[in-house]
């Protein structure tokens, strides 16, 4: 105490040490870990599991110093839910994702909290989950080819003499004929004086071109009360666009499984098309193209109209709740295409909630039924595809009775076309 300089340099120290221990004290004598000031690090990732019930579960990861976290997580169309965790444990939640397409499943926020319940650290936003789901696929049988088949491979019998297996005439012997061709019994049964020799002609296998464009301007859910939606419409709902994209996926895989070559493209001209091509990275080319495309009004004037390329079979997938898909498909049928509708609006349940509500879903459905009226008089057909519920049940709404399902509606068009072809589409 006698000496002040002493006293100035030791008062610091003495307050260091005072201070350390009342935080000990504070702490139950647990001495604070070395990353005690560190922040928790909050992150989500996919849980590894094989159900196919139409959810994904997440885990939600924190790692930093011992405490406890607050989450709130939320999916789209689903009530928020919030929990209160130990830092350094997962946190599970499980949450519907779409039959198809890029949506965004989940969001989260946390925050951590001490015991006595103030807040650590402030709460942050994490990244949302963002889920890319490609279209099941699946395949028919019973296929229509265009009017024109072209190049000479494939598993189709065009009407172009070439090499094939199906017999076109006996003919003589000209320059230019292979060898391999002479028909020996046919020159000996016809060439009395054996001067002549005979060959077989046979018809060229082909390949069809097929194009399909999907009208992206409207989803549809099957619900009736989400088409005016008060909050966010569930993902793992079943609408028009998740169907277009299933019944695309379906005629893709089935035409490039016997060698045709499989084009795609939207109604709106919005992208570039996807060039018609064949083999097994074409299918996954286009289910990745399908699962992208997202709903988007339609302008009044697009900016260039989707291109079809020459003797291709045209496929348009659409609700047909307005008149473009059906404009579209007269002009591509008056330059000489062969065009085929499929009607993806889903069936409908439930009704809407208020009198304009209805009043509205029922205009739809007459404008939607005088347009489709409209191309059976023109001689257009348009076949229905509802997914795995092909009929309507007692409480449901089928919006067109008497409509021929997908599959067999293809069925009854496999028979010979006109303009030069065979319509020998499919495996026998």
């Amino acid at each position: 105490m006698g000496r002040p300089d002493v006293a100035v340099l030791g008062l610091p120290l003495a307050v260091a040490a005072s201070s350390g221990w009342a935080a000990l004290l504070r702490s139950g004598g647990r001495r604070p870990s070395q990353n005690e000031g560190q922040p928790v690090t909050f992150r989500i990732k996919e849980a590894r599991t094989d159900s196919d019930d139409g959810r994904r579960t997440f885990h939600v990861v924190s790692d930093g110093p011992p405490g406890a976290a607050l989450i709130e997580a939320v999916a789209p169309g689903r009530p928020a839910i919030s929990a209160l965790i130990p830092v350094g444990g997962p946190y599970a939640i499980s949450v519907p994702v779409p039959r198809s397409g890029r949506a965004r499943v989940l969001s989260a926020g946390a925050a951590v909290v001490s015991l006595d319940g103030i807040m650590r650290q402030p709460p942050a936003e994490l990244d949302p989950v963002h889920l890319t789901v490609l279209p099941r696929v699946t395949e028919t049988r019973l296929l229509p080819l265009p009017f024109r088949l072209r190049g000479h491979t494939g598993e189709h019998t065009s009407r172009n003499s070439g090499d094939g297996g199906e017999l076109r005439s006996i003919d003589a012997f000209r320059p230019g004929d292979q060898l391999r061709r002479i028909d020996w019994r046919a020159t000996a049964r016809q060439s009395a004086d054996q001067d002549r020799l005979f060959v077989r002609r046979t018809y060229a296998h082909s390949e069809a071109g097929v194009h399909l464009l999907l009208d992206t301007a409207f989803d549809y859910p099957s619900h009736v009360r989400a088409w005016f939606p008060v909050r966010s419409v569930p993902v793992a709902g079943e609408g028009s666009l998740h169907l277009s994209r299933e019944a695309a996926t379906r005629l893709a895989a089935s035409y490039l499984s016997v060698g045709d070559k499989v084009g795609l493209n939207e109604l709106s001209g919005r992208h570039w098309p996807l060039r018609a091509a064949g083999g097994h990275r074409q299918l996954e080319i286009i289910r990745t193209h399908l699962a992208l495309m997202t709903a988007s009004p339609r302008r009044d004037r697009a900016s260039r109209e989707a291109g079809v390329p020459a003797g291709s079979l045209v496929y348009v997938f659409s609700p047909f709740t307005d008149e473009e898909p059906a404009r579209l498909m007269r002009a591509w049928r008056a330059a000489g295409h062969r065009v085929i509708g499929i009607d993806t609006l889903p069936i409908l349940e439930g009704s809407a909630a208020s009198p304009s509500g209805r009043r509205a879903v029922r205009l739809v459905l007459l404008h939607r039924r005088q347009v489709l009226n409209g191309l059976a008089a023109d001689g257009v057909p348009v076949f229905g595809y509802r997914g795995e519920r092909m009929q309507p049940e007692a409480e449901t709404l089928d919006t067109l009775p008497g409509q021929l399902p997908l599959d067999v509606g293809l069925a009854t068009l496999r028979g010979p076309v006109r303009r030069g072809t065979h319509a020998v589409g499919g495996r026998a």
